[in-house]
């Protein structure tokens, strides 16, 4: 489904991304690990366009990504939870979620849409009217989920959905993962925790300052000494 082969990118004349490749095969959930700084928000930005490599090719479903606009990107079936959460606090929730669905050619389904994401997260149904501002960061986090599952996409990257929330929101949130992930929608899941992501990945990249470190079966990289070490306080 997606392709990556040797991108490099900068920010100005800084190297952030350096020969980087890796592919998402459909119905696959595929983690991105790495510390602070490694390229893992980077490599999101760029494949959702809102950066462009200067080298290297993006496949996504046998089209050309890298020269291709952000909204193009997202009417081609692929959707960006970012970094942040960077919900549009002034709109409701429900006006969150329609945003989510502007590039839909039809608004057939859409309401039966908005309750199935309810159903995902309850609390959002609770809180509709509310001004999306109002929720704690948990609940932006599912907000953002949310929106970018109602533009019905085919490969859903998910930035840090887990970052600064409670272990209570941070179980929550990787139990839909799981469940988005047996419902077969392709994930690019970046997280820091990766203990988590690795018990639910089918398979995982780690980055270090930009370049591709390690690959393989996560169930193969949860036990590898150095993943242990670096990762997963062993």
């Amino acid at each position: 489904m997606l392709k990556v082969q040797n991108i490099n990118v900068y920010y100005d004349q800084i190297h952030v991304l350096r020969d980087v490749s890796f592919e998402v095969n459909q119905g696959e959930l595929v983690a991105l690990l790495g510390a602070n700084g490694a390229g893992k928000t980077t490599t999101l930005r760029t494949l959702s366009g809102l950066l462009k490599p200067r080298t290297g090719t993006i496949e996504f479903l046998e089209r050309d990504l890298a020269r291709t606009p952000p909204y193009k990107i997202v009417s081609l079936g692929m959707a960006h939870s970012p970094e942040g959460r960077q919900v549009f606090s002034q709109l409701t929730i429900m006006e969150n979620l329609l945003m989510g669905a502007y590039t839909r050619k039809s608004s057939d389904n859409l309401k039966d849409d908005i309750e199935w994401i309810y159903s995902l997260f309850p609390v959002l149904k609770q809180r509709e009217k509310l001004p999306a501002g109002a929720l704690s960061g948990g609940e932006q986090q599912m907000l953002a989920m949310g929106r970018a599952l109602m533009s019905k996409p085919q490969l859903l990257l998910l930035d840090e959905p887990s970052l600064g929330l409670a272990p209570i929101m941070v179980e929550k949130i990787f139990e839909v993962i799981q469940l988005l992930r047996k419902n077969n929608m392709t994930i690019l899941l970046v997280e820091q925790n990766a203990y988590e992501s690795l018990q639910i990945a089918d398979r995982a990249y780690v980055l270090e300052t930009g370049s591709v470190k390690l690959e393989g079966k996560a169930s193969d990289l949860i036990h590898n000494p150095d993943i242990k070490k670096a990762y997963l306080g062993g």
